[in-house]
């Protein structure tokens, strides 16, 4: 249904099509991918399918399934088949390759036990270790060192719902030392205290050895410590974190909750000396009124007519290595390749690159497609541009988000039904008329929901929908609470929403500096937790309260 969904929406909008000709002259990248994508959906022969796939950079499963509707080769269509099989198909699959291809804990979980067991027996680990099978056949789990590691790929594997089901009590000291000791511990912590429900297990963990498990991931013990209210636990953990991050919003981070948890003024000092612009850097110099101005928002330009752009994929892609493989003393040397008037953002990259992380990039190009709005909305618009593109509008992503304010394809499809311009080709949206009228439009209907900045940013990077159900399944995330909302915030599931609402709340304070409306963060983070005030959801829950009998 997927990929079917995709070729209607391409034949909408493309009317311009790819050519083998045009794919065949660029180079491997990201950016050539983009157009072998859109090849793959057009009314191309199996020939000309093959010769466009196997330039491919990088193949997934999208490109294989795209390319398994077109092409005649058996191979290909074998193992699509094969990954496609449903869970009460697997006895019935002749072939073993195909069975392993094809299992998966989900899949399996649908089976009965002895069921099961004939695949283990069948497979008998040569694929790999299948031993996990029969893990699948135990009443308990993670009560005995016996088959830990079986059992631990259940838990990476098998889903929330099951690991809630059967991993979540309380362990014993053994079972929690070795499971310490294993290479899987960092992702059993993630797994575990991003997940609300798990709070038997979450327990368990505040028992776990002080040691260097990775930065990030005595970080998530720290905050699992700080909710389960062990702070002398937590304040090691963020001690040995600090001493282990590299990146600076890293470092500040910990500097921040060791703040929180201690109120040692000499950790908010020194948090408001980073470098970085960061909610937790904002935080503490507000905190003790100080001013940020490490960064700048306006360059000086020309009228070359022969600078870039960035709008050309191809062409950003190539001037983008350049700066990679330049160094201080050469990127200047680049910036007179883009000081048009319609490169200050592409400029005021190579400047940041050129001399980070002293000052910061916050220019405002293309301010003639904001004339319809005010300076909030306009904070919000560069806010998130900064971070989808850091404000480079010919990017296009891994997923194939598009432009300046990197659009998905299916958003596109969507909103081109309301949109004044209409794109004649996907290409279109690089242009940043076009990337910034769309995503105008998308913020207003995220808006119309969710009030606070960093709601809407998490609503524009993970969907409408994914935030909702953060907001109102019961969880009790961004409610009024002693370290909240900011446990909320570290607490989220997925990683690059988590750290993109924390990124664009910084953005968005700054750039309402600039514009002369200056907010204060603390007031941001105040009203996420009034859900009266943050989102639609909860206020109308508010307003309508289920009415619960005593007996219940």
């Amino acid at each position: 249904m997927k990929y079917s969904i995709f070729l209607i929406l391409l034949l909408t909008i493309s009317s311009s099509a790819v050519t083998l000709e045009e794919i065949n002259t660029k180079p491997s990248s990201r950016q050539k991918n983009f157009l072998i994508w859109q090849f793959l959906h057009q009314d191309i022969n199996a020939t000309q399918a093959s010769e466009a796939f196997y330039q491919v950079e990088n193949v997934n499963e999208r490109f294989l399934f795209d390319y398994a509707a077109k092409t005649n080769e058996s191979e290909i269509k074998y193992t699509t088949e094969c990954l496609q099989k449903k869970g009460n198909e697997l006895l019935s699959i002749k072939e073993d390759d195909c069975l392993i291809l094809a299992l998966t804990p989900a899949k399996a979980s649908v089976l009965k036990p002895d069921e099961r067991e004939i695949i283990a027996q069948r497979l008998n680990n040569r694929f790999g270790n299948t031993e996990w099978l029969r893990a699948l056949n135990q009443e308990s789990f993670y009560t005995t060192t016996e088959n830990l590691n079986n059992e631990t790929t259940l838990f990476r594997l098998a889903g929330a719902q099951y690991r809630y089901d059967h991993f979540n009590h309380f362990l014993s000291a053994e079972v929690l030392l070795s499971l310490a000791q294993s290479n899987s511990f960092s992702q059993i912590v993630y797994l575990t205290v991003t997940d609300p429900k798990m709070e038997q297990l979450q327990l368990s963990l505040t028992g776990a050895p002080l040691h260097n498990y990775g930065a990030q991931t005595n970080f998530f013990l720290a905050m699992n410590a700080i909710k389960h209210g062990n702070m002398l636990n937590a304040l090691e953990h963020l001690k040995i974190a600090k001493s282990n991050f590299y990146a600076p919003i890293d470092k500040d981070k910990t500097l921040f909750w060791l703040y929180q948890i201690t109120k040692d003024g000499s950790y908010l000092n020194e948090l408001s000396k980073s470098l970085d612009i960061n909610m937790y850097v904002l935080y503490a110099r507000e905190l003790l009124n100080l001013p940020t101005e490490n960064y700048f928002t306006t360059l000086p330009t020309s009228n070359n007519p022969q600078s870039i752009t960035g709008i050309d994929p191809f062409e950003w892609k190539a001037f983008s290595d350049e700066i990679m493989a330049s160094n201080p003393n050469t990127l200047v040397n680049l910036i007179k390749r883009c000081d048009g008037e319609e490169s200050i953002g592409i400029q005021g990259y190579v400047l940041e690159r050129t001399y980070e992380p002293y000052i910061h990039n916050f220019t405002m190009p293309y301010n003639q497609y904001m004339t319809t709005l005010n300076n909030d909305q306009k904070a919000l618009v560069y806010a998130l541009m900064r971070q989808e593109t850091r404000l480079i509008p010919g990017l296009i992503s891994r997923s194939f988000a598009l432009g300046l304010m990197q659009i998905m394809p299916f958003n596109v499809d969507t909103i081109s039904k309301v949109a004044p311009l209409k794109p004649t080709t996907y290409f279109d949206m690089l242009k940043p008329e076009y990337s910034i009228q769309y995503s105008i439009l998308h913020l207003k209907h995220l808006s119309d929901k969710y009030y606070n900045p960093v709601l809407i940013a998490y609503g524009y990077n993970a969907g409408f929908g994914s935030t909702k159900r953060l907001l109102t399944d019961g969880s009790g995330r961004f409610m009024p609470g002693e370290y909240e909302p900011f446990l909320s915030m570290e607490l989220m599931a997925n990683d690059e929403n988590r750290e993109y609402g924390k990124k664009v709340l910084a953005n968005y304070i700054i750039y309402k500096k600039i514009l002369g409306e200056e907010v204060k963060i603390t007031s941001i983070f105040d009203n996420l937790i009034q859900p009266s005030q943050s989102d639609y959801f909860r206020a109308e829950a508010l307003k309508n309260p289920v009415v619960v009998s005593q007996s219940e």
